[in-house]
Protein backbone atom coordinates (compact mmCIF):
# COMPACT_ATOMS: atom_id res chain seq x y z
CA UNK A 1 0.00 0.00 0.00
CA UNK A 2 1.26 3.51 -1.01
CA UNK A 3 1.81 6.71 1.69
CA UNK A 4 -2.33 7.90 1.07
CA UNK A 5 -3.40 4.12 2.69
CA UNK A 6 -0.91 4.82 5.97
CA UNK A 7 -2.70 8.26 5.62
CA UNK A 8 -6.34 6.82 5.91
CA UNK A 9 -5.19 4.52 8.74
CA UNK A 10 -4.18 7.74 10.81
CA UNK A 11 -7.52 9.11 9.88
CA UNK A 12 -9.49 6.44 11.42
CA UNK A 13 -6.93 5.32 14.53
CA UNK A 14 -6.78 8.37 16.34
CA UNK A 15 -10.62 9.72 16.21
CA UNK A 16 -11.32 10.65 20.09
CA UNK A 17 -13.53 11.84 22.91
CA UNK A 18 -16.67 12.68 24.43
CA UNK A 19 -18.34 13.08 27.72
CA UNK A 20 -20.46 9.73 26.59
CA UNK A 21 -19.78 6.51 26.57
CA UNK A 22 -19.93 6.25 22.68
CA UNK A 23 -19.38 9.02 20.31
CA UNK A 24 -21.84 10.11 17.61
CA UNK A 25 -20.40 10.09 13.62
CA UNK A 26 -21.40 13.65 12.29
CA UNK A 27 -22.31 12.38 8.47
CA UNK A 28 -21.92 15.81 7.17
CA UNK A 29 -18.65 15.67 6.97
CA UNK A 30 -17.83 13.85 3.23
CA UNK A 31 -13.76 14.66 2.98
CA UNK A 32 -12.24 11.84 3.89
CA UNK A 33 -9.77 12.40 7.00
CA UNK A 34 -9.71 13.58 10.59
CA UNK A 35 -11.12 16.18 12.48
CA UNK A 36 -9.26 17.71 14.16
CA UNK A 37 -6.05 16.66 12.60
CA UNK A 38 -2.64 15.85 13.92
CA UNK A 39 -1.70 19.01 13.82
CA UNK A 40 -4.01 20.34 16.00
CA UNK A 41 -3.69 17.58 18.60
CA UNK A 42 -5.76 16.21 21.15
CA UNK A 43 -6.82 18.74 23.90
CA UNK A 44 -5.39 18.72 27.37
CA UNK A 45 -6.55 17.37 30.47
CA UNK A 46 -6.99 18.24 34.35
CA UNK A 47 -6.62 15.83 36.80
CA UNK A 48 -9.70 15.27 38.79
CA UNK A 49 -11.92 16.63 35.99
CA UNK A 50 -13.91 15.19 33.50
CA UNK A 51 -12.18 14.86 29.96
CA UNK A 52 -13.93 15.35 27.19
CA UNK A 53 -13.31 15.79 23.43
CA UNK A 54 -14.41 14.54 19.64
CA UNK A 55 -12.77 13.61 16.87
CA UNK A 56 -14.94 12.91 13.56
CA UNK A 57 -13.56 10.93 10.72
CA UNK A 58 -14.29 10.11 7.18
CA UNK A 59 -12.93 6.42 5.71
CA UNK A 60 -12.21 7.41 1.72
CA UNK A 61 -14.37 4.45 -0.43
CA UNK A 62 -10.69 4.01 -2.30
CA UNK A 63 -7.29 4.63 -2.44
CA UNK A 64 -4.54 4.43 -5.69
CA UNK A 65 -1.67 2.44 -4.98
CA UNK A 66 1.02 2.03 -7.64
CA UNK A 67 1.06 -1.93 -8.71
CA UNK A 68 4.34 -2.35 -11.13
CA UNK A 69 4.78 1.19 -13.21
CA UNK A 70 0.81 1.60 -13.04
CA UNK A 71 -1.45 3.11 -10.69
CA UNK A 72 -4.09 1.22 -9.96
CA UNK A 73 -7.39 1.95 -7.61
CA UNK A 74 -8.11 -0.17 -4.68
CA UNK A 75 -11.12 -0.07 -2.53
CA UNK A 76 -10.99 0.31 0.99
CA UNK A 77 -12.90 -2.67 2.70
CA UNK A 78 -12.58 -1.42 5.98
CA UNK A 79 -10.49 -0.27 8.72
CA UNK A 80 -10.21 -1.84 12.22
CA UNK A 81 -8.78 -0.15 15.40
CA UNK A 82 -7.02 -3.17 17.33
CA UNK A 83 -5.21 -1.78 19.82
CA UNK A 84 -5.33 2.23 21.45
CA UNK A 85 -2.73 2.25 23.87
CA UNK A 86 -0.80 4.80 26.06
CA UNK A 87 -4.31 6.60 27.68
CA UNK A 88 -3.61 8.27 30.84
CA UNK A 89 -4.77 6.07 33.81
CA UNK A 90 -8.60 7.24 34.66
CA UNK A 91 -9.33 6.96 30.55
CA UNK A 92 -11.06 4.91 28.53
CA UNK A 93 -12.10 4.54 24.59
CA UNK A 94 -14.77 3.47 22.67
CA UNK A 95 -15.64 2.77 18.81
CA UNK A 96 -18.72 3.61 16.83
CA UNK A 97 -18.97 1.21 15.56
CA UNK A 98 -18.83 -0.77 18.38
CA UNK A 99 -16.51 -3.53 16.92
CA UNK A 100 -13.80 -0.20 15.75
CA UNK A 101 -13.89 -1.52 12.36
CA UNK A 102 -15.22 1.04 9.82
CA UNK A 103 -16.13 0.14 5.88
CA UNK A 104 -14.46 2.28 3.18
CA UNK A 105 -17.03 5.11 2.83
CA UNK A 106 -18.43 5.78 5.87
CA UNK A 107 -18.27 8.26 8.80
CA UNK A 108 -16.80 6.77 12.66
CA UNK A 109 -15.49 8.40 15.34
CA UNK A 110 -13.78 6.74 18.54
CA UNK A 111 -14.79 8.33 22.47
CA UNK A 112 -12.06 8.55 24.85
CA UNK A 113 -13.91 9.63 28.53
CA UNK A 114 -12.68 9.35 31.86
CA UNK A 115 -11.57 11.34 34.77
CA UNK A 116 -7.63 11.29 34.57
CA UNK A 117 -6.05 10.67 37.84
CA UNK A 118 -1.65 10.83 37.14
CA UNK A 119 -0.34 13.55 35.14
CA UNK A 120 2.08 13.44 33.09
CA UNK A 121 2.87 13.80 29.09
CA UNK A 122 1.03 10.46 27.29
CA UNK A 123 2.05 9.46 23.48
CA UNK A 124 -1.05 7.53 22.15
CA UNK A 125 0.09 4.22 20.25
CA UNK A 126 -3.06 2.64 17.62
CA UNK A 127 -2.47 -0.51 15.67
CA UNK A 128 -4.61 -0.72 12.71
CA UNK A 129 -5.13 -3.00 10.35
CA UNK A 130 -6.57 -2.09 6.84
CA UNK A 131 -8.43 -4.28 4.32
CA UNK A 132 -8.50 -3.34 0.73
CA UNK A 133 -9.50 -5.58 -2.59
CA UNK A 134 -6.34 -5.71 -4.86
CA UNK A 135 -7.83 -7.80 -8.11
CA UNK A 136 -10.22 -9.38 -6.59
CA UNK A 137 -8.51 -10.48 -3.23
CA UNK A 138 -8.55 -9.08 0.17
CA UNK A 139 -4.94 -7.90 1.36
CA UNK A 140 -4.55 -6.59 5.16
CA UNK A 141 -2.01 -4.30 6.11
CA UNK A 142 -0.86 -3.40 9.60
CA UNK A 143 0.30 0.02 10.95
CA UNK A 144 1.46 1.71 13.81
CA UNK A 145 0.52 5.35 14.21
CA UNK A 146 1.81 7.27 16.91
CA UNK A 147 1.24 11.26 16.20
CA UNK A 148 -0.62 11.69 18.99
CA UNK A 149 -0.42 12.88 22.81
CA UNK A 150 -2.64 14.08 25.61
CA UNK A 151 -0.91 16.26 28.36
CA UNK A 152 -2.68 16.00 31.74
CA UNK A 153 -1.97 18.39 34.21
CA UNK A 154 -3.11 19.21 38.38
CA UNK A 155 -5.61 21.54 39.14
CA UNK A 156 -2.92 22.15 42.12
CA UNK A 157 -0.25 22.59 39.10
CA UNK A 158 -1.74 25.87 38.10
CA UNK A 159 -1.17 27.12 41.39
CA UNK A 160 2.07 28.44 42.98
CA UNK A 161 3.28 26.97 45.79
CA UNK A 162 2.47 30.60 47.76
CA UNK A 163 -1.34 30.29 46.36
CA UNK A 164 -0.45 32.29 43.07
CA UNK A 165 -1.41 31.07 39.22
CA UNK A 166 1.35 30.08 37.46
CA UNK A 167 1.69 30.99 33.99
CA UNK A 168 -0.20 28.89 31.38
CA UNK A 169 -1.87 29.30 27.96
CA UNK A 170 -4.87 27.31 26.23
CA UNK A 171 -5.14 26.23 23.06
CA UNK A 172 -7.03 28.55 20.73
CA UNK A 173 -10.75 28.24 20.37
CA UNK A 174 -12.12 27.74 18.24
CA UNK A 175 -9.46 25.70 16.27
CA UNK A 176 -9.36 25.46 13.46
CA UNK A 177 -11.06 29.23 13.21
CA UNK A 178 -12.17 31.47 9.98
CA UNK A 179 -12.14 34.88 11.15
CA UNK A 180 -11.56 35.43 14.95
CA UNK A 181 -9.70 33.15 17.73
CA UNK A 182 -9.38 33.37 21.41
CA UNK A 183 -6.56 32.54 23.40
CA UNK A 184 -7.18 32.17 27.27
CA UNK A 185 -3.52 33.01 29.51
CA UNK A 186 -2.60 33.38 33.49
CA UNK A 187 -0.31 35.04 34.80
CA UNK A 188 1.42 34.89 38.48
CA UNK A 189 1.81 38.30 38.34
CA UNK A 190 0.98 41.65 36.38
CA UNK A 191 3.39 41.38 33.47
CA UNK A 192 4.38 42.55 29.85
CA UNK A 193 3.60 39.45 27.80
CA UNK A 194 5.20 39.28 23.77
CA UNK A 195 2.68 37.06 21.77
CA UNK A 196 4.38 35.45 18.74
CA UNK A 197 3.04 33.55 15.01
CA UNK A 198 5.12 32.20 12.79
CA UNK A 199 3.89 29.95 9.50
CA UNK A 200 5.54 26.42 8.99
CA UNK A 201 8.23 27.96 7.16
CA UNK A 202 9.21 29.72 10.28
CA UNK A 203 8.69 32.93 9.23
CA UNK A 204 6.95 35.49 11.55
CA UNK A 205 3.60 36.65 10.72
CA UNK A 206 2.18 38.13 13.78
CA UNK A 207 3.78 40.10 16.77
CA UNK A 208 1.96 41.75 19.79
CA UNK A 209 3.14 43.10 23.26
CA UNK A 210 0.38 42.63 25.64
CA UNK A 211 -0.21 44.20 29.03
CA UNK A 212 -1.38 41.14 30.96
CA UNK A 213 -3.07 41.08 34.47
CA UNK A 214 -2.45 39.08 37.49
CA UNK A 215 -4.45 35.80 36.84
CA UNK A 216 -6.99 34.92 33.74
CA UNK A 217 -6.32 36.75 31.16
CA UNK A 218 -8.18 36.63 27.29
CA UNK A 219 -6.06 37.58 23.68
CA UNK A 220 -8.45 37.65 20.83
CA UNK A 221 -6.82 37.80 17.28
CA UNK A 222 -8.29 38.29 13.57
CA UNK A 223 -7.20 35.52 11.03
CA UNK A 224 -9.10 36.50 8.49
CA UNK A 225 -6.41 38.12 6.43
CA UNK A 226 -3.91 34.77 6.89
CA UNK A 227 -3.23 32.66 4.68
CA UNK A 228 -5.03 29.20 4.97
CA UNK A 229 -2.41 26.90 6.78
CA UNK A 230 -0.98 25.61 9.98
CA UNK A 231 0.38 27.98 12.18
CA UNK A 232 2.84 27.93 15.25
CA UNK A 233 2.12 31.05 18.26
CA UNK A 234 4.24 31.35 21.02
CA UNK A 235 3.98 33.56 24.00
CA UNK A 236 7.01 34.24 26.35
CA UNK A 237 6.74 35.74 29.58
CA UNK A 238 9.76 37.07 31.44
CA UNK A 239 12.19 34.34 29.58
CA UNK A 240 9.73 31.43 29.90
CA UNK A 241 7.61 30.70 26.76
CA UNK A 242 4.86 28.38 25.74
CA UNK A 243 4.34 27.38 21.71
CA UNK A 244 1.14 25.17 20.51
CA UNK A 245 -0.41 24.74 17.23
CA UNK A 246 -3.30 26.34 15.18
CA UNK A 247 -5.11 25.79 12.07
CA UNK A 248 -6.75 28.72 10.28
CA UNK A 249 -9.48 27.80 7.41
CA UNK A 250 -11.39 29.61 4.81
CA UNK A 251 -15.35 29.32 4.53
Amino acid sequence: MNKLLLLICTVFALSATNSYSQCTPNTAITTPGIFPDSATGLSPAVTGQLYTQIMQLRVPVDTVTMIGPLPVTVPIISIELLSFAGLPAGLTYSCNPTNCVYPGGTNGCVAITGTPSVAGHYPITAITKTIANIFGSNVSQFDTIDYYYIDVTTTSGLMSEDGLPTFTMSQNMPNPSEDFTNIVYTLPSKSDVEFFMFNMIGKEVYHKVLDGDQGENALKIDVRDFTPGIYMYTMTVGGESISKRMVISKK
